[in-house]
């Protein structure tokens, strides 16, 4: 089971002496002038690994919130595209402004995680200037040693983690290694992104030796070095991928492939070590998130959630709003179900795929807890299935909150990544690269998964460009409604065309069929969330612009 580490928040915030919650606004002189709520300071707070462990628990709690992976970027921010929408045409409420692509500057959820990255750069900045300073850094026991090691390693990890995040939501964004003090000039321009993922790289990098392989250690939400390899080969097809630059284009970097050789290298790491495999079954890897049991051979990388009155803090809206509808009343929990799965894309998986039933529920859940099919011509209503209540199988906490962890990256997804930068690399796919998709593909049928079944295994041949499609298709129905596939469409320069291609696909399935999509996209702009517009209030250096069109 979930083994929970998170602290109280007012802790956190004292021990890590936050002036304010974003990175611009600690130059408002009122914010500065507020009373401190404890003796803590830097100078006499990290005295132990205990109190190190504390101030490194800060750092991942940013996590755990509905601002950031308990709903806004795990949901919100991931929609819509070709998989998913959010329900309803109109603007009339805040995450279908966001999803449908009419988000503004003024829109709270943008400064909301905004702030929370900031805050948890500042903790991780904090931690890293900290903890080799103490005393026992060099000098204590080995244990001592190799327990502040590791949380430096997180840390970094951490720091590197929230700052790819913002670039990939935000692009250039201001950038700065040392925690914030009261006199510091924080009137910062926006730093090039490169700049930026060169030191997340280097933090991730740092970070990998101290961190132990999950086998290693005990079962809790802590980092594992397989994901932070995992998610430093992410990182590197993002930085090697497509972006919005400010002068309006997508863009590549011209040594592109340099980054695809580090996703290469990281892949190839995390298969060789034998620490993590494929589950048998894909429909057991989400029963298991929902019945809150940790499973780190598959799952690599979780946020961990957890509020034992089921309240907003530390808790996620994961399992009700994406998730099939379910009456109130009924013995598992209302769920409201307002991410809805694609009908047409439900169509696209293979007959014999496994995970086309576990992806996308086609049933919602009566008063009596029972299933009840929803007829064809609602068929828009269909939900992803991956958290649905009745696999939960408990009465709630609260009627919108769950503690159901956050999965951020599977092995799964390190095949793919190892598939995509084979083929990349070598102009084609070569014998690595189809072994590593058709893994995927021979779990998805139920088939061993080290065993050639030319059933179901991708034909021999393709070339380059046919190889990626078939890993972009793949990537859809394996990893679909995991908070991944708007951020894939981007790099490949292909967002805008994929929504207006659903588009025509989905009123040719249906005349009335609702998507707006494709209609509301604008290329250019919306490849980008925009700067918020409340850091333009703190923040008057020239360098700090907003993103095209916005």
């Amino acid at each position: 089971m979930k083994k929970y580490f998170q602290i109280p928040i007012k802790k956190v915030a004292v021990v890590t002496l936050l002036a304010a919650g974003v990175l611009i606004q600690p130059s408002c002189k009122k914010t500065l002038e507020e009373k401190p709520q404890s003796q803590y300071t830097t100078n006499t707070f990290f005295a132990n690994t205990d109190e190190a462990y504390m101030a490194t628990m800060g750092v991942y709690e940013i996590m755990s919130s509905q601002n950031t992976y308990g709903f806004y970027i795990s949901m919100v921010f991931d929609i819509d595209t070709d998989i998913a929408q959010m329900q309803g045409s109109d603007f009339s409420n805040d995450p279908r402004v966001a999803a449908h692509y009419g988000i503004t500057p003024v829109h709270g959820y943008l400064i909301q995680v905004w702030s929370a990255f900031y805050k948890g750069i500042d903790r991780a900045n904090l931690v890293i200037q900290q903890i080799p300073q103490m005393p026992l850094f060099t000098s204590g026991t080995d244990a001592q040693k190799a327990s502040l090691k590791r949380m430096l390693a997180e840390a970094k990890f951490l720091r590197g983690f929230y700052y790819s995040e913002l670039v990939r939501l935000f692009g250039d964004v201001p950038f700065k290694l040392t925690p914030t003090q009261a006199t510091d000039d924080l009137q910062l321009p926006r730093t090039d992104r490169m700049t930026i993922y060169t030191q997340v790289i280097k933090d991730m990098t740092e970070a990998i030796d101290d961190i132990p392989w999950a086998s290693q250690k005990t079962s809790d939400e802590r980092l594992s070095k397989g994901a932070v390899k995992g998610m430093l080969a992410r990182v590197a097809l993002f930085a090697g991928g497509y972006s919005l630059r400010q002068n309006g284009q997508m863009e590549r970097p011209a040594n592109y492939q340099d980054y695809y050789t580090i996703a290469k290298t990281q892949t190839t790491d995390i298969m060789n070590s034998g620490e993590h495999v494929l589950n048998a079954s894909y429909q057991q890897i989400f029963q298991n998130q929902c019945k809150l049991t940790l499973e780190p051979k598959e799952c690599m990388f979780e946020v961990a959630f957890y509020n034992s009155a089921g309240n907003s803090p530390n808790s996620g809206f994961i399992g009700t709003w994406n998730a099939p509808i379910a009456v109130a009343g009924n013995p598992y929990g209302r769920a409201n179900s307002f991410y809805k799965a694609m009908a047409p894309f439900q169509k696209t998986y293979a007959t014999g795929d496994l995970r086309r039933d576990v992806a996308v529920c086609t049933y919602s859940l009566d008063i009596n807890g029972n299933p009840v099919q929803i007829a064809a011509s609602k068929d828009d209503t269909w939900s992803p299935g991956k958290w649905r209540r009745d696999w939960q199988g408990t009465s709630p906490k609260d009627l919108n909150n769950t503690d159901i962890n956050w999965c951020v990256l599977r092995y799964a997804d390190v095949l793919l990544m190892r598939a995509e930068a084979e083929n990349e690399l070598n102009n084609g796919p070569n014998a690595d690269a189809y072994n590593a998709i058709n893994m995927v593909r021979r779990r998805a049928f139920g088939k061993p998964l080290t065993t050639a079944n030319v059933a179901v295994d991708l034909p021999a041949g393709q070339d380059k460009t046919t190889f990626l499609k078939s890993i972009q298709q793949e990537r859809a129905w394996e990893l679909c409604y995991e908070g991944i596939r708007k951020a894939d469409l981007i790099r490949w320069n292909i967002l805008g065309p994929t929504l207006r291609a659903t588009q025509v696909a989905a009123k040719a399935y249906r005349s009335n069929y609702p998507y707006v999509a494709g209609t509301n996209f604008v290329d250019g702009k919306h490849e980008l969330y925009p700067i918020p517009a409340a850091e333009f209030d703190v923040n008057h250096n020239p360098g700090f612009t907003q993103n095209p069109k916005y």
